[in-house]
């Protein structure tokens, strides 16, 4: 019997992540874009290459049986949604209140018809993601059609850089990735069947997973990528093989781990075990990943709820010091004061909510030291300092 599965969105983690994990799961893809050279390379091909690369070599899987369907035509998107086995969101976490109009149209039509239910695996990175997509279906669907949707966080753990221009110019369709390919989602969230899939893991409670993605994953990352743009890195392998980044990245997602492992009763060496593997993989340098990608939006990553701020929060709550994370928001905010200008404490307190306490007064403190060009090794000073 053949399985079909809808992706929104055909960029980096749509064509480089879950398309695979689908694809191996014995589906057939469907992309809905609203890119034309994307969309008419996938249907004159109807396959594409992912190269999954580590550093110093490489291998090839192909992607087959895929599809797509223009974003921008709202009958045939709706359809294939409505058609779909399992739909998925790859789009960033800024888009998604783009696509609802055929999200919503795609589930009114299949509800009509079949009134089967309908399961969308959420592959942003954002906390509370369902909640927020719950909020934009809402007013579309009726009470029926809504109750019958299942809204399934995932944690995004695979690496997949925005392709390169130059080798964009010869294959538009070409992704390169590292080997990690795993997808663990809500369990409980599921409408219905669950479906089976080598690389989908099912996890229940899944809140720990979306935290540890979040507040380890993407806030160590986030802080490779901003220490490394501060001292003119390209690239996060770069900028992790500086002794002195890699020693403050280290101690930040130290920081978060030891939260995650007392609000989740967690074993914190599984944590640990977990921080150093995604270190060694920040330094795969054939992923190509620039410190501008990674960096990218920092009011987004530096909000409440954020990767940064809410990492920050999180060891608060577990009665820790979150210095080391501040470290990592000091140099964000100094990235984005000299590329936008402000005042350093209004900037901070708009962009991350937080208006006074321990956490504010420690980034801004280290905020002074970057923005004057300290050496890195005078910011771990400062900052065992203030953990004395």
């Amino acid at each position: 019997m053949t399985k079909n599965a809808v992706i929104i969105g055909a960029g980096n983690i749509g064509r480089g992540f879950a398309a695979q994990i689908l694809y191996e799961g014995g589906y057939n893809v469907c992309f809905v874009d609203v890119s034309e050279v994307i969309v008419n390379a996938l249907n004159e091909r109807h396959e594409y290459p992912v190269e999954i690369v580590k550093t110093g070599a490489s291998h090839r899987v192909m992607i087959r049986n895929v599809s797509a369907v223009n974003g921008n035509d709202r009958e045939k998107a709706c359809r294939v949604i409505a058609d779909s086995d399992i739909c998925v969101t790859c789009v960033g976490a800024k888009a998604l209140k783009y696509i609802i109009p055929n999200l919503a149209g795609g589930i009114r039509l299949r509800h009509g018809e079949t009134g089967r239910p309908f399961n969308l695996l959420i592959c942003e990175n954002l906390m509370d993601a369902d909640k927020y997509i719950h909020s934009l279906l809402e007013p579309e669907l009726t009470p029926d059609e809504l109750a019958n949707v299942g809204l399934i966080e995932t944690s995004v753990g695979r690496m997949v850089p925005v392709p390169d221009p130059e080798l964009a110019k010869i294959d538009p369709l070409l992704v390169r990735a590292e080997s990690f390919l795993d997808l663990p989602c809500d369990k409980d969230a599921f409408k219905g069947e669950i479906p089976v899939m080598p690389a989908l893991s099912p996890i229940a409670p899944f809140r720990f997973i979306i935290e540890r993605k979040l507040y380890i994953h993407n806030m160590g990352h986030a802080i490779c990528a901003y220490l490394g743009m501060l001292k003119g890195y390209t690239y996060i392998s770069e900028a992790i093989a500086d002794p002195k980044i890699r020693l403050i990245v280290r101690e930040a997602m130290t920081e978060s781990a030891v939260a995650l492992a007392k609000r989740f009763s967690q074993p914190f060496e599984v944590l640990i075990e977990h921080t150093n593997d995604l270190i060694r993989r920040f330094g795969n340098t054939a992923l190509g990943d620039t410190c501008a990608r990674v960096g990218a939006d920092i009011p987004r990553k530096l909000a409440n709820a954020d990767r940064l701020t809410g990492a920050s929060l999180s060891v608060m709550e577990a009665g820790g010091k979150p210095v080391y994370i501040a470290a990592g928001a000091a140099a964000a905010l100094c990235v984005y004061i000299r590329e936008n200008g402000g005042d350093a404490d209004k900037v901070f307190a708009e962009l991350t909510g937080v208006s006074e306490g321990a956490y504010k007064e420690t980034a801004l403190a280290l905020y002074e030291k970057f923005s004057a060009g300290a050496d890195y090794m005078e910011i771990v000073a400062a900052a065992d300092a203030i953990l004395e």
